[in-house]
C-alpha cells in the first residue's frame, strides 16, 4: 500500500477541522500516486464539510466509478445532494445505499428527509421508525456530521420536532415509548 506525506497530512488536517488544507493535501496525494480508492472518499468528505457540495458529489461519483457497490460513497453523495437541495437525486442514492447496507440508521434518516421534501410523508415516517429501531442514530450527531447547509439543518430540525410537525399519532406514541 502506498502512503505518502500528503495523504497523512490530509487526514490530520481533516481531523483538526481544516478542511481546505485537507482538500489540498488529498489532491497532492492523488498527484503523487496514492491509490484513488483510498483518496476519493476522504476528499469528498472534506469538500462536503467545507460546504462545496458540487465538488463532493463529483468526488463521490469518482469513488463510485471505482466501486459501484460502495454504499458509503452512495450514502455520502446522497447527503451532498440533500445539502444542495437535490432531493430526487439524493433519494436515488440513498435507496441504493440502503439496499446495499440496511444497517446504517443515518441513511434512513437522510432518506426520510428526501422523502419529506418530495411530499411522501408516510414513507418518511416509516424510514424514521426504522432508523430509531436500529438504535444507532443520535440527532445531534446526525446534524453535526451531515447537515452542512442551512436549508438541510432547518429541514432536519423539523424532522425531529414531533411537537410541531404533523406526524401521525402512532409515530408520536412509538417514539414516546422508546424515550420513556
Amino acid at each position: 500500500m502506498i502512503t505518502n506525506t500528503e495523504f497523512v497530512r490530509g487526514q490530520q488536517h481533516f481531523l483538526q477541522g481544516e478542511f481546505s488544507r485537507s482538500i489540498g493535501d488529498f489532491c497532492d496525494a492523488l498527484e503523487h500516486g496514492v491509490d484513488p480508492h483510498m483518496v476519493f472518499l476522504p476528499l469528498g468528505l472534506a469538500h462536503l464539510k467545507n460546504g462545496d457540495f458540487a465538488a463532493a458529489e463529483e468526488d463521490f461519483s469518482y469513488a463510485l466509478e471505482l466501486d459501484e457497490k460502495n454504499d458509503t460513497a452512495l450514502f455520502l453523495r446522497g447527503i451532498a445532494y440533500l445539502n444542495n437541495d437535490e432531493a430526487e437525486k439524493a433519494l436515488e442514492d440513498l435507496d441504493e445505499a440502503i439496499r446495499l447496507n440496511s444497517g446504517r440508521g443515518a441513511a434512513f434518516v437522510a432518506r426520510s428527509l428526501a422523502l419529506r421534501e418530495l411530499h411522501r410523508g408516510r414513507e418518511a415516517e416509516d424510514d424514521l421508525r426504522t432508523a430509531f429501531s436500529l438504535a444507532d442514530v443520535e440527532v445531534e450527531t446526525f446534524m453535526k456530521e451531515y447537515c452542512i447547509s442551512q436549508s438541510m439543518h432547518r429541514r432536519t430540525l423539523t424532522l425531529f420536532d414531533v411537537k410541531r410537525e404533523a406526524w401521525t399519532e402512532e409515530l408520536r406514541e412509538e417514539l414516546f415509548r422508546k424515550v420513556h
